[in-house]
């Protein structure tokens, strides 16, 4: 079983760490092309997405994740369907209410209000490859999944260097990059799903309720973490201006190798974990693997951190280096994110997404206090000791849940 988890976790840290190659690649691209003021205007604008995104697509992936080992072949595609028109519904529902409000959005973010209309087109262009992802993830395929992610990864690096570089778009080519390589995975998604014989047949829509369910209970949760991941930027956006959010995006970018290898550790491990937990496995077993993998966090960031001096020397354009205040701070941050990670899969597999909305939310408003307070006594980098402090927080309330709830199932 180790050895699968270990090899499932290379195929995903590999394909991974080639996803991540595009931010990373183009950073040295970007730092070059494109000033830091517009530089943070991309940055709030994939904010803006990611706060868009719990609520136009309601976390369907999610469920897509737990119910593949819930349901039968024929109501797992029942259920696929049913999210897809869940998901297309509330797309049509929030273009309308943009429309009407993009010029009030536009001045309180700070991005133009052409991008504001766009944006349920960019949050909806995710949710054909994400679907497809998680169905290849929790069948562990980890091949199929790295052949469909890897193809989005070229198309994204080559349409942004011809956007940013061979065109000179500026940060509007990033974007047509990222957003048109979205698009193409979608095609090549659909005919994945097409394939698999989602749309084959009429499909009763008895699952909508419990797709909402799950949906609609994790909002609070999804929020919650998408206000720690813009409130930062915000805030500095507001007091500080948006060169200033620039030079944080970098850290924060540089920052996330620490979150690439969470994401793809968990990746290997959720459906691992769903498995064993299915079958009431050892819970001595479980606690000692998850207890590695931490341990396995911890020292990948202190290897990071001791190289962040060559990182910033060799990677970064030198108009940007004052970004290293804040790196070591935020790679804090994404240490603890990705300790937390391996505790949400439990409340997850047991269906108490409630639990874990009121501990996220209550931790989204902590972040809020924070920022507010630390800014202003400190600038930029109290708003990465704000994100420091706050991911450890939610670490530390989840963990405890999560071990007091498995403790209960397994009568301990």
């Amino acid at each position: 079983m180790i050895r699968k988890i270990a090899g499932n976790v290379f195929i995903y840290g590999f394909v991974n760490g080639l996803k991540s190659l595009v931010p990373f690649i183009m950073l040295p691209i970007l730092t070059r092309y494109i000033l830091p003021a517009e530089y943070g205007v991309l940055n709030l604008t994939d904010t803006c997405i990611l706060f868009l995104s719990p609520l136009l697509l309601l976390n369907v992936n999610g469920a897509i994740s737990v119910e593949y080992f819930k349901l039968s072949g024929e109501d797992f595609k029942a259920y696929v369907l049913n999210a897809l028109l869940v998901t297309l519904i509330s797309f049509l529902l929030f273009c309308v209410v943009l429309f009407v409000v993009k010029d009030t959005l536009s001045g309180l973010i700070g991005i133009p209000s052409s991008l504001v209309l766009l944006l349920p087109l960019f949050t909806f262009l995710r949710v054909i490859s994400s679907i497809v992802l998680v169905i290849y993830q929790a069948s562990e395929k980890p091949l199929k999944f790295g052949i469909f992610s890897i193809f989005q990864t070229l198309v994204d690096f080559g349409l942004s260097y011809v956007f940013v570089v061979i065109l000179g778009k500026g940060y509007l080519g990033r974007i047509a990059g990222i957003y048109g390589a979205f698009a193409a995975s979608s095609v090549v998604g659909l005919v994945v799903l097409y394939k698999m014989d989602i749309f084959s047949k009429p499909k009763t829509l008895k699952f909508t309720k419990n797709i909402l369910d799950f949906g609609l209970n994790l909002i609070p949760h999804s929020i919650g973490g998408v206000i720690l991941a813009m409130a930062d930027r915000l805030f500095i956006s507001h007091y500080l201006g948006t060169e200033e959010v620039g030079f944080y995006s970098v850290a924060y970018q540089a920052g996330a190798v620490m979150l690439l290898l969470g994401t793809s550790v968990n990746q290997a491990w959720g459906p691992t974990l769903f498995k064993l937990l299915k079958k009431k496995e050892d819970w001595k077993t479980i606690k000692e693997l998850t207890l590695a993998v931490g341990v396995g966090f911890v020292i990948f960031a202190g290897v990071v951190f001791a190289l962040s001096d060559l990182i910033f020397k060799y990677l970064i354009a030198e108009k940007y280096l004052r970004a290293q205040v804040f790196f070591g701070y935020l790679l804090l941050g994404f240490l603890f994110q990705s300790l937390y990670f391996l505790f949400t899969n439990y409340l997850f597999f047991y269906n108490k997404t409630r639990i874990l909305a009121v501990i996220t939310f209550g931790g989204a408003v902590l972040n809020l206090i924070l920022n507010y307070v630390l800014i202003q006594k400190y600038g930029t980098v109290g708003v990465a000791y704000s994100t420091a402090i706050t991911w450890c927080c939610y670490f530390i309330f989840v963990a405890v849940t999560a071990m007091k709830l498995q403790k209960r199932q397994y009568g301990l």
